[in-house]
């Protein structure tokens, strides 16, 4: 898909058409894959979806991960969601807004004002955020890249992406309790684990070192609580997080 250059109308149209192909997404892989191939053209390369509970002092849902390689787990460990000024600002905000139109109040933790600089470690260095209220909690849609394209009628038409993304998600089988989603690299590499390929094999076709695919590997067992690549995959298959 190449960039859109034309009128907000051939945007919404454009967007119309991604809404469609969600709406008959059979995975969370497949809802990655089509929201990566049409957000890219905006130079959006990574996002995600969260949603914080309701109920006080529980830890936010991650329903979609698709951030760069180590920064979903370098987000967890450094225990950035209570800071992030993102975050902070989706709970209270009514519209999309751009990483930038942040209340600069929000940066006033050192935290806060850290966590800008170590997401453009990971190429993401500009973005939007869709806040997602309902009744299940606040969540919100974000999406970041190097450099966003921002066309004309890009906050409508991500907002409308947001919403049926969210149904999308929703609308596909349960995850058992205490079962969390893969991240997109951990699909990808469990795919190719599953296809037969070896943790070499797949180190070359993802550009990743060997110890990288082990560790992936590793975080794939954790989740689903398997014991092996076999198991892991038989497990995937059930929940429908993988499909050959």
């Amino acid at each position: 898909m190449t960039l859109i250059a034309g009128t907000a109308d051939s945007l919404m149209e454009q967007t119309l058409l991604a809404v469609e192909s969600l709406n008959a997404a059979p995975s969370q892989r497949c809802v990655v894959a089509r929201m990566a191939e049409f957000l890219q053209q905006f130079g959006i390369s990574a996002f995600g979806m969260t949603r914080l509970p309701r109920l006080a002092g529980t830890r936010p849902d991650v329903l979609l991960d698709a951030w760069p390689d180590g920064w979903s787990e370098h987000y967890r460990e450094a225990g950035f969601y209570r800071h992030d000024p993102i975050v902070q600002h989706s709970l209270s905000a009514r519209d999309v807004f751009a990483w930038d139109e942040v209340p600069r109040d929000y940066m006033d933790d050192p935290l806060a004002a850290a966590i800008p600089q170590q997401a453009a470690e990971f190429d993401m260095r500009e973005g939007l955020c869709v806040p997602l209220p309902s009744a299940l909690g606040v969540g919100s849609l974000w999406l970041g890249g190097a450099r966003l394209e921002r066309v004309p009628g890009l906050k409508q038409a991500v907002r409308l992406l947001a919403y049926h993304v969210s149904q999308a998600v929703e609308s596909l089988p349960p995850m058992p309790a205490g079962v969390r989603a893969l991240t997109v690299r951990e699909s990808d590499v469990l795919a190719w684990i599953a296809g037969g390929k070896t943790t070499r094999d797949v180190a070359t076709i993802l550009n990743i070192s060997e110890h990288t695919v082990g560790e992936h590997l590793k975080n794939i067992r954790r989740k689903l609580g398997t014991s092996n690549n076999t198991h892991s995959t038989v497990r995937a298959l059930q929940l429908g997080l993988l499909r050959l």
